[in-house]
């Protein structure tokens, strides 16, 4: 009976002694041995950086894995970026323009001038056998004096708001040399007697084209954009050589 009360009791200090050693290998708080260098993973206890003295665990260790590759593992919808594309001389890229330009102004300008003058002439001189010689004023001084008064004022505002919405494409005539584009498009409209003409140039960058092979206006550098009409249609509101030099000449 002495015997297994013993032996039961040798038990129990044994067990005591292993769990209490499994929760200091097992805590946050726990010290590693010098010279070692550890992080703590979801799977279990503190092991060992990759290049460090190992220490003995039953875990596995924590691997960097390349951001891409994680990204394509954790995710179903991801899809990698597409690769830059190059452009080539002569090739065609679609420009679409969308330009809203508006100009609000107002102007107010007011002058006032006031003058009075008074004149007296006291001497006169007159040429007599060569040689000039006061003059006599039979009729005294003559003496001139006047008013005037100009005045000014003039008043304008202007409100102008102008929209363009178009695609047209364009041809690449010329790369620089630090990979912009130089895109130029033309396009001629014939509608019965009238002509619609437009022309484009602008530089991009290669990024700023979509996949879709479009590019907006609005990444254009040096953008230029000419709108021309011609017939029937133009002749019914364009103003007549009269109007235009009397618009230029603006006598009033």
């Amino acid at each position: 009976m002495i015997l297994s009360t013993r032996i039961l009791i040798f038990s129990l200090l044994v067990a005591g002694v292993c769990s209490r050693s499994l929760a200091q290998q097992s805590s946050l708080f726990h010290e590693l041995p010098a010279g070692t260098s550890a992080m703590y993973t979801p799977q279990g206890p503190l092991v060992e950086l990759p290049g460090k003295r190992s220490v003995p665990t039953d875990q596995p260790v924590a691997q960097r894995v390349a951001p891409d590759v994680g990204m394509a593992a954790a995710s179903w919808t991801y899809m990698p970026p597409p690769p830059r594309r190059t452009f080539r001389l002569q090739e065609i890229v679609t420009i679409r323009v969308d330009e809203l330009a508006r100009v609000r102004a107002q102007g107010r300008a007011e002058s006032r001038r006031n003058m009075f003058y008074d004149a007296l002439l006291n001497d006169w001189v007159s040429l007599s056998e060569g040689k000039l010689r006061p003059a006599q004023q039979a009729d005294g001084s003559p003496r001139a004096n006047g008013l005037s008064n100009q005045q000014f004022r003039a008043e304008g505002s202007i409100d102008s708001r102008e929209s363009l919405a178009f695609s047209i494409a364009a041809r690449v005539v010329d790369i620089q040399p630090n990979g912009n584009l130089v895109l130029e498009a033309n396009k001629t409209i014939w509608v019965n007697d009238n002509q619609f003409e437009t022309a484009l140039t602008g530089i991009c960058r290669a990024q700023d084209i979509a996949p879709d092979n479009v590019v907006l206006s609005r990444d254009l550098l040096d953008l230029h954009i000419r709108k021309n009409e011609k017939g029937q249609l133009r002749d019914s509101y364009k103003r007549g050589w009269v109007t235009r030099w009397l618009g230029e000449l603006n006598p009033f």
